[in-house]
């Protein structure tokens, strides 16, 4: 057997221990997971930001969607007039549409990358907080670790324990 088929083999070994090993590790010392995702989306802090992101961009979407109906039309005059126009008109409407498109598409990209810029910072702002909800509710229910869901290999996870609810409890109560 080649070596690195032993390595394979220990490690695939010692991957199934810790695996049986985790139930009997998590009723000594306490492990939960939190879904983050959730935290952010659910608790007041979170929504208080989604609200301010949607407060500030909600009025800078609807130029898009004005404009691509704009297009769509002058697409379907185009398509529908066509056969009466000269080959100069149809290539001067495609070539207005083709810019029109391009510049959609460009601004609705810039606006984008300010969105996510913003996303970014609000998300920033509610880290600590967070952070600190899940140190207060770990120390409350005397878990020796939390993991974020969805950043583990496990492959089963007891949903009770799932601190989430209580996370996002705790993050209310330090809000108000």
């Amino acid at each position: 057997m080649s070596r690195t088929r032993v390595r394979r083999a220990v490690s695939g070994l010692a991957r199934l221990s810790l695996l049986a090993l985790l139930p009997s590790i998590a009723l000594a010392q306490g492990i939960g997971y939190v879904d983050m995702e959730r935290v952010l989306q659910e608790s007041a802090m979170g929504q208080a930001a989604q609200q301010r992101l949607e407060q500030r961009f909600s009025e800078r979407q609807q130029p898009f969607a004005e404009e691509e109906l704009a297009i769509r039309r002058m697409q379907a005059q185009l398509d529908r007039d066509k056969p009466l126009m000269s080959t100069a008109q149809v290539e001067k409407t495609e070539r207005e549409i083709k810019d029109r498109i391009e510049r959609l598409e460009q601004d609705f990209e810039a606006v984008q990358r300010e969105v996510m810029q913003a996303q970014q910072e609000e998300g920033r702002k509610l880290i600590e907080p967070a952070r600190q909800a899940v140190i207060a509710v770990a120390k409350q229910k005397k878990l020796a670790l939390v993991f974020e869901a969805g950043q583990i290999n496990a492959i089963y996870v007891d949903e009770a324990a799932e601190i989430t609810d209580a996370v996002i409890a705790a993050m209310n109560a330090r809000g108000r």
